[in-house]
């Protein structure tokens, strides 16, 4: 009986404590400053572990051959803060924490399913919009199609498609 007392007032008192952090203003919440590390950790191992389930529960998309198409999304909605082959983030991509991911690098961890969950839904509290009231699902297809050449595409081959448009 006193182990279990203990326990209760342990957790209230951490319940207080956390309480007390938020509705105090203690916890800094400032864009320009980056999440300490655990933190950062936590809301990334999250971030993957929610998308992949949330994935496995939807069928993957077919894929989509209308690179121009995806181009064309891209260059309109992605470009500014993902950047893409010679092409840097702009300053609002740049000014958003967590930093958003240059894809050309970092595509290659997620699955069609996975970015076509992303690009649909967005992610909270990250920048990333849910694009599923404003695109239609061919629409999506073609990003996620484009994006995922984007590790293999050089400069040149990225300024072709914007030449094309």
């Amino acid at each position: 009986m006193r182990f279990i007392a203990g326990f209760v007032s342990a957790f209230i008192l951490l319940a207080i404590a956390g309480l007390a952090v938020v509705f105090g203003g203690l916890v800094n919440i400032a864009a320009r400053e980056p999440h300490s590390a655990p933190v950062f950790f936590l809301l990334q191992t999250a971030m993957r572990q929610s998308v992949a389930r949330q994935a496995a529960s939807v069928p993957a998309p077919a894929p989509s051959t209308d690179m121009a198409r995806g181009f064309r999304l891209y260059d309109e909605t992605c470009v500014y803060c993902h950047g893409g082959p010679g092409k840097d983030p702009v300053d609002i991509g740049k000014g958003l924490n967590p930093e958003p991911p240059f894809l050309p690098d970092t595509i290659q961890r997620w699955s069609a399913a996975e970015i076509f969950w992303i690009v649909k839904n967005g992610v909270r509290m990250t920048g990333m919009p849910a694009f599923a009231e404003s695109h239609s699902d061919e629409d999506l297809r073609a990003v996620v199609a484009f994006v995922q050449k984007l590790p293999g595409m050089s400069a040149e081959q990225y300024a072709a498609y914007e030449k094309e448009q």
